[in-house]
């Protein structure tokens, strides 16, 4: 963890205005206020404040080289947890068209519409059971990459991927790929931490390059990461384009957009961009930034106009809706009637908007709390103590980068990663280990 908490968060939205102001996106009906402006910094420095009483910017510490984390329990939650996940979507998508982009996109609309109305939910048990137990796909793909010294392709693929894969197909969204992208990423970047060149040769007694060398990312890897990269954003575009497709083509979006979601991207200097990437690219060009920045504009809204009660993480954490459209209906569909009034649902709010919304100005307290918990975090790694504490960067690092869109624990069902991630880090086992030990492969186990 490079970064301090404080700095990454001021980069990130630093570069979000930026570019935001760079692309040539044009707001139509709406208004961006200094005061929302002014609350947004605000909530900024909650989070900072709290990451800087938690730990200043330090600089990182040797490692530890006869300290071991044990994931033999770990191993074994992680992977009942992923087999569950995937029978409940198998069996949630018996009878389904997985590729039907389609018809994901219609039922997706009818789930927004019941939620919006304070109607219970009709997923199945298998649906609900899934929900549960697939973010322990994410623990599992960045223990097995990081903490391994040779990890299995196969273990990644079946006990970390597929879950995701299963419940992105089922739910038909797109940010659980997304954010199993990010954490393959970041869990290689983590390998060099744990298994430097000088640690490895300092434990094998001789020069590291006398010894079999550890599992490296080779052209092979990096081909197949590069494909699963690719096709994960083939994914993402077809989704964008068949949404327009349904909407009456790229051209009926763009004149939604404007009318609806109440921006376009017709500004200063689209029309070199529509001239380079014609009607579709530019189409696409425009989602996927709006997808990222969208976070900007709509908490600048709900700072500014949002006058509904607040709604005590309804807004922000899904089980907590879940739960209360089944407690309460006319509460939720109360508190999304002043959403929908100043045209926000729908919309990514970003983390600070949805703060906002389920607890007005007191949401500075839990935004304070989780700068502090970003803060321990990096204190702990940055000291090189403990091992196990270094499987929760990317977690950390990931609620940071997406606050443009959401909360840590509501961006693609965090609060359930967060406890699977809690689940991981209480289980692991620190030992000391012996101060040569013998790199072996490790024997291959189902469990």
């Amino acid at each position: 963890m490079r970064l301090h908490p404080a700095v990454l968060m001021l980069m990130v939205w630093v570069t979000c205005v930026v570019a935001f102001f760079v692309l040539p996106f044009q707001l139509e009906n709406r208004v961006m206020s200094l005061y929302g402006y002014l609350i947004l910094f605000l909530f900024i420095g909650a989070f900072c404040a709290g990451a800087l009483l938690a730990g200043r910017p330090q600089p990182q510490q040797p490692r530890r080289m006869d300290v071991v984390a044990d994931f033999h329990l770990t191993d074994r939650l992680l992977i009942v947890a992923a087999l569950i996940a995937i029978m409940a979507s198998f069996m949630d998508t018996q009878g389904r068209n997985l590729l039907d982009l389609a018809d994901a996109y219609e039922a997706r609309s009818a789930t927004a519409g019941a939620l919006m109305s304070g109607g219970q939910s009709a997923s199945s048990i298998w649906f609900q059971l899934a929900f549960l137990t697939y973010p322990a796909g994410f623990i599992y793909l960045v223990r097995e990459i990081a903490y391994r010294p040779r990890p299995i392709a196969w273990r990644i693929g079946v006990f970390g991927l597929l879950p995701v894969v299963m419940a992105a197909l089922s739910m038909g969204g797109r940010s659980p790929l997304l954010y199993a992208l990010v954490m393959m990423i970041y869990a290689f970047n983590l390998r060099k931490q744990l298994f430097p060149r000088k640690l490895m040769a300092a434990r094998s007694g001789g020069p590291a390059r006398r010894r079999r060398p550890l599992f490296r990312l080779g052209p092979g890897g990096k081909a197949v990461m590069g494909a699963l990269g690719g096709v994960m954003f083939l994914y993402f575009m077809q989704v964008f384009l068949t949404r327009a497709e349904i909407s009456g083509g790229v051209d009926a979006m763009f004149g939604i957009a404007g009318q609806s979601w109440g921006v376009n991207f017709n500004g200063p200097g689209s029309n070199v961009l529509f001239q380079l990437l014609g009607p579709e690219g530019s189409y696409l060009t425009f989602v996927s930034f709006w997808y990222l920045l969208q976070g900007l504009v709509m908490s600048n809204t709900l700072f500014t106009s949002y006058d509904g009660p607040m709604l005590f993480g309804v807004y922000g954490v899904d089980l907590i809706g879940a739960l209360m459209r089944r407690l309460n209906g006319e509460f939720v569909a109360n508190g999304y009637a002043h959403l929908g009034a100043v045209n926000v649902y729908g919309f990514l709010p970003s983390a600070f908007g949805t703060l906002y919304v389920d607890l007005k100005f007191l949401g500075l307290i839990p935004c304070m709390i989780w700068g502090w918990l970003a803060g321990k975090v990096y204190v702990l790694v940055r000291q090189g103590r403990d091992p196990r504490w270094l499987m929760a960067v990317p977690f950390i690092v990931m609620g940071i980068l997406f606050s443009i869109i959401g909360t840590p624990v509501g961006f693609s069902n965090g609060l359930l990663i967060h406890l699977w991630l809690i689940v991981a880090l209480v289980t692991v086992r620190v030992r000391t280990a012996s101060p040569h030990p013998a790199i072996r492969r490790p024997r291959r186990r189902w469990i």
